[in-house]
């Protein structure tokens, strides 16, 4: 698993659900596996609009790091359209069925950048959100596909001690591109 190397404190995590994807029911009856599961070609499209509005508003050094499923993957090459500098890694501690808190301990391990792009899923990203926020495992706030959550984790990435700066819809960021 890469490491990411420019190494400044993280002060920004930005939790980015992956784009829309393909109907799960639908993807099972091929008989191929969920993490196989791909953006559709409007997931693609809305995500690239949202990535130049989310590029408006996120500064400085830059990391990406993706849960290795396919659909978020894909969203995290999208997003490195509109910040080429990033470096990416995965990381499976944001598959949707790993345990939030074990992203914070893959994050400890890193050198990263001061803003860190995590793409990830729901009820994953969430959760994620609500331990920081306030130390309880639990969802705080709703990621639609193609959103973000920006975390100021300056004081760590510890349970309760992040703070909100600003929760997006896909759609909100596409009008801000």
């Amino acid at each position: 698993m890469p490491q990411m190397k420019t190494g400044h404190p993280l002060r920004h995590l930005v939790l980015v659900r992956h784009s829309q994807a393909g109907d799960a029911a639908e993807f099972a009856a091929t008989g191929q596996g969920d993490h196989l599961r791909p953006l559709t070609q409007e997931g693609i499209s809305r995500m690239r609009r949202a990535a130049r509005g989310l590029h408006r508003l996120v500064e400085g050094p830059v990391g990406i790091v993706t849960s290795p499923y396919s659909r978020a993957a894909q969203t995290a090459q999208i997003l490195h359209e509109v910040f080429p500098d990033a470096e990416i890694a995965s990381a499976p501690t944001l598959i949707p069925e790993a345990d939030p808190m074990q992203f914070a301990d893959w994050v400890h391990e890193q050198s990263c950048p001061p803003t860190l792009l995590a793409v990830g899923h729901e009820p994953h990203l969430s959760l994620l959100a609500g331990w920081l926020l306030a130390g309880e495992r639990r969802s705080l706030v709703r990621m639609k596909k193609g959103g973000v959550c920006c975390l100021d984790v300056s004081l760590g990435m510890q349970p309760g001690r992040a703070t909100l700066h600003w929760l997006l819809t896909q759609g909100q960021l596409r009008k801000l591109a």
